[in-house]
């Protein structure tokens, strides 16, 4: 006999369905943003995002969900995009602000003391492609990564990227003991830790 377990009912149930999101083009929607120092000291503008519409909606908030049932005081935010603000990541970053005040009919008010604030809430148009890296124990999986940023206009234009390979991968058919993730990492380990009991409302940083 299995007896069921205490707090069974309430516990969200852990398939793994919301682990793998396809590359492709996708409606977000910006949970939370930040500015701050990267390791190198270069000012960067930091996204936490999620899926806004569709098939995946709220993917990442499900996956956040279902990591903290499995490990509470480990779950990570994993939807993250960060940026460069100065130097050659200026012509980029200023293409973000752009597409997010396209997408909202929003003007960003510069010189503000808060003002990353006004961008929470607001939708862009995210390209997202299938990134190959090197795992600790040798296997080579993919992660699906936001690649780019555009305007919620502009998606229907977008291409989807190839598939970013290492140097010395075989083409994708002639692939072995390749796995898919859902934990993009666009700079990093592109994730964010959450305390735990801390809602929609306030995602923080750190």
């Amino acid at each position: 006999m299995i007896k069921k377990p205490q707090g069974y009912d309430q516990a969200p149930a852990y398939t793994g369905e919301f682990q793998q999101l396809p590359k492709g083009k996708y409606v977000c929607v910006i949970k939370q943003v930040a500015a701050q120092d990267s390791k190198n000291g270069n000012p960067q503008l930091v996204i936490l995002y999620d899926i806004a519409e569709g098939e995946y909606k709220n993917f990442y908030q499900k996956l956040y969900d279902a990591d903290k049932a499995q490990d509470p005081s480990g779950a990570k935010w994993r939807g993250v995009f960060k940026q460069n603000m100065e130097g050659k990541g200026l012509s980029w970053f200023k293409g973000i602000i752009t597409s997010i005040e396209r997408s909202n009919n929003f003007t960003f008010q510069w010189d503000k003391e808060n003002n990353e604030a006004t961008m929470k809430g607001k939708k862009f148009g995210g390209i997202f492609r299938r990134r190959q890296y090197e795992a600790a124990n040798g296997n080579r999986p993919f992660t699906t990564e936001l690649f780019q940023i555009r305007s919620v206009a502009g998606l229907s234009e977008a291409e989807v990227p190839e598939d970013s390979l290492l140097p010395d991968a075989p083409p994708v058919g002639q692939m072995t003991q390749v796995q898919n993730t859902g934990t993009p990492s666009p700079v990093g380990d592109g994730f964010i830790s959450i305390p735990d009991g801390v809602g929609d409302e306030g995602i923080p940083f750190m």
